[in-house]
């Protein structure tokens, strides 16, 4: 029989890792002593602390779902460029948002924000340039200090009265 095609026996350490050789028991030593890496929890980021770190100007879209429409036509999915300008005030627990659309079209939204803990609810009222206004809610943010997604549920108040599920989505340089 040969036995050069037969390694050495593994070695057992403590920690239940097998070494083949001092080389291999010498790496996992030292990945056994290294501190694990830390993991963010993503539900952490969800704070109403963090509605704060929207402040400043986004750029991106606006992706509108359209439904109950009293004109049949302006129901479905809409969508346009634009730049957001967010200011948050932490000690009114205030935010709002400047919307310009790459058609000049200005909305302003603004309300009062609670700071549940995984989910912060932003609720108000909204005006745009050409008439448009109602109320909305939030429930949904995702927030990095690049991109942000704010999900709003809105009444229309004029003559369309459509429900609309909005997307306001952007990324910035920071």
């Amino acid at each position: 029989m040969d036995n050069s095609l037969i390694g050495p026996t593994p070695k057992r350490r403590e920690n239940g890792q097998t070494c083949m050789n001092p080389r291999k028991c010498l790496a996992l030593a030292l990945l056994a002593a290294l501190p694990a890496a830390a993991q963010e929890n993503p539900l952490a980021r969800r704070s109403a602390q963090d509605l704060v770190s929207l402040g400043g100007y986004w750029n991106g879209a606006n992706l509108e779902n359209r439904s109950n429409c009293a004109t049949a036509g302006v129901n479905g999915i809409h969508g346009t460029y634009a730049q957001y300008f967010f200011s948050v005030n932490p000690s009114s627990s205030t935010m709002q948002i400047r919307e310009t659309t790459v058609t000049n079209l200005t909305c302003d939204y603004d309300g009062a924000y609670a700071g549940e803990r995984f989910q912060p609810a932003w609720n108000g009222s909204f005006t745009c340039s050409d008439g448009k206004r109602g109320t909305f809610q939030s429930r949904s943010f995702l927030i990095t200090p690049t991109e942000m997604q704010v999900r709003l549920q809105v009444k229309l108040q004029n003559s369309e009265g459509c429900d609309i599920d909005s997307i306001l989505g952007g990324s910035r340089f920071f």
